[in-house]
């Protein structure tokens, strides 16, 4: 019966308009998923790698229970670096339960020249769906664009999976999602910026999101985010030592309800 129950669940979420491209990281989903130009984001591997600025080795940890049901969970990890070469970065993300998981590996490079920053990452999808339904996997490529247009106004730009990768069954095959997005950011003051971002998925309607962070208090700071197709409302806190920051998040979705969030970014 509980089976059953999921089988529906997945039909089900699988008919809602969602964003095909979701960003990691509770301080994202706080912001309305509006990263596309979000500076030194911990998790950019995930959204735009052309926004990754580790300047020190960096460790971090998510989950998202989405609406609330723990077999839709959203669990992932990420690491970066600086090198040499610029800013290196690894992630892992898995998303399901037994009769749907997704799972990416990503590795990226950010490289920046002035005010002006280039980062993309090279991903490898597995997709398994249950009751002997198959699995695939593919290779896929984002690319992204960063720059500082004066001290306070910032603008990013990624394009994923360009090229049109597919999952790879056994009879046939099942295009990846391929998306566009675009974004300024504008520092109101040192101790508040606001996000927008438009996002186009080639098999959905244009998605508009926006986001603003504040500092409440010294180390502490709110944030408040929403999005349109589908509309979401989000908020949350996150806390920055020097050791560590911890992000705490709710998002509410128009149809399907609350998803809590929590990262945490161990800083070496």
């Amino acid at each position: 019966m509980i089976r059953n129950i999921l089988h529906i669940i997945v039909l089900i979420l699988i008919s809602v308009e969602v964003p095909a491209q979701i960003p990691m990281g509770a301080r994202s989903v706080s912001l309305g998923m509006a990263t596309t130009s979000l500076s030194g984001d911990d998790w950019a591997l995930f959204s735009n790698p052309a926004n990754a600025n580790a300047e020190e080795l960096k460790i971090g940890f998510y989950g998202i229970r989405n609406y609330g049901i723990s077999e839709l969970t959203d669990i992932s990890a990420v690491s970066g670096v600086p090198t040499p070469i610029g800013t290196a970065m690894a992630g892992v993300h898995r998303y399901g339960f037994d009769l749907f998981s997704e799972t990416r590996l990503r590795f990226g490079l950010m490289q920046q020249f002035g005010d002006l920053s280039i980062g993309g990452s090279l991903n490898y999808n597995h997709l398994s769906i249950g009751n002997n339904y198959g699995s695939g996997g593919a290779f896929s490529l984002d690319v992204g664009m960063a720059a500082e247009l004066s001290e306070r106004l910032r603008f990013g730009m990624v394009a994923v999976n360009p090229f049109g990768s597919e999952y790879k069954f056994e009879q046939e095959g099942e295009r990846l999602f391929q998306q566009l997005a675009a974004g300024f950011s504008y520092r109101i003051e040192e101790s508040a910026m606001v996000l927008l971002d438009v996002v186009k998925d080639i098999r959905f309607p244009v998605s508009y999101r926006a986001g603003l962070e504040a500092e409440i208090i010294e180390r502490l700071r709110g944030r408040v985010g929403v999005t349109s197709e589908p509309v979401t409302f989000s908020a949350g806190f996150g806390y920055r030592a020097s050791a560590f920051d911890v992000n705490i998040a709710i998002q509410h979705h128009q149809i399907l309800g609350m998803s809590p969030a929590l990262d945490f970014i161990v800083v070496f």
